[in-house]
């Protein structure tokens, strides 16, 4: 049963996702978030895409990108700890392997985990969704008995990887009348150009296609099915933290188990709302107490959560 937070919180978790293209005025939105409501003992969380478009390959334009993320990084005044997404890959081992160099990465470049950090408040386990996605021999012999053990703690386990397992955003299937009417958004916010027929034949394409960025990959869908089965079973409080679709989201799968979609760190993409508990189009982040309280932020508006859930997952 869910029970109100009567207390302070000691540490709380900061989710960012998909910010790899931050702009400069991003950057000093961030610095003054943290300065508004981060402490010496948090944790930041990068979700994966933290470098758009492919990874780090050394050119002007990574270096640019990375070094901002790295500010936003730098100015953080806790922990900082960042789990590779689709994007990061692009550029191979050792592009990943250069952005592990300057910030810490969970799992290691190459391993699929679990990896764990254990803190008073929190177990977080990190898992490299992209590798488990892509590589079928590497998800076959995957242990989910340790993600069992793992999830016996009694402390509030939070399972991050990039790849959300249940997301209203287009990596689901789901595109809003808006994406059917404006396909070009996808390629910039501003490309306002109403292209009906071409939209809707556009998404008709990319859901028979079966991208292995979308859940109806077959990897995707295998390892979304078997961690949604895992938490499920689980007795304790769980949240299943992702980016990868281009906004804030929140599932509930049971009174102390959730989805949070994280991936609007630096840009937006349609959802479908009705298909989350809560779902927005902005460009963001989640905020998470111990008690498993989560409170989503607009970057452009940090006083106050734009929404947040008045309950917590653990008494």
């Amino acid at each position: 049963m869910l029970l109100v937070a009567t207390y302070l919180w000691l540490q709380t978790l900061f989710a960012v996702g998909d910010a790899g293209a931050l702009t400069a005025r991003q950057v000093q939105l961030y610095k003054h978030f943290w300065q508004k409501h981060a402490q010496k003992g948090d944790i930041l969380l990068f979700l994966g895409d933290n470098l758009y478009p492919a990874g780090y390959r050394g050119r002007k334009r990574d270096k640019k990108r990375w070094e901002r993320l790295l500010q936003v990084a730098h100015a953080f005044p806790g922990e900082v700890w960042a789990t590779p997404g689709n994007h990061d890959w692009k550029a191979g081992l050792t592009g990943l392997s250069y952005q592990a160099e300057t910030l810490p990465h969970k799992p290691l470049p190459g391993r699929v985990g679990p990896d764990t950090l254990s803190r008073p408040d929190w177990l977080l386990i990190f898992l490299d969704s992209e590798r488990l996605i892509r590589d079928s021999a590497r998800a076959q012999a995957f242990h989910w008995r340790l993600i069992d053990s793992l999830l016996l703690d009694k402390r509030l386990c939070v399972i991050i990887l990039h790849h959300p397992p249940k997301t209203a955003g287009a990596h689901g299937g789901y595109f809003p009348l808006i994406a059917h009417l404006f396909p070009l958004r996808v390629l910039s916010k501003y490309l306002w150009i109403p292209l009906p027929g071409i939209g809707t034949l556009f998404i008709v394409a990319r859901k028979a296609r079966k991208h292995p960025t979308d859940l109806a990959f077959p990897g995707y869908a295998r390892l979304a099915d078997s961690l949604l089965r895992h938490v499920e079973g689980a007795q304790g409080p769980v949240l299943l933290l992702s980016g990868h679709d281009h906004n804030l989201q929140i599932h509930q799968l049971a009174s102390n188990k959730w989805v949070v979609v994280s991936g609007s760190g630096c840009k937006t993409e349609p959802v479908a709302r009705r298909k989350a508990t809560w779902a927005r189009a902005v460009v963001g982040l989640w905020k998470i107490s111990p008690a498993g309280q989560p409170q989503a932020y607009a970057l452009c508006r940090p006083t106050y959560p734009i929404w947040k859930f008045q309950k917590v997952a653990v008494p």
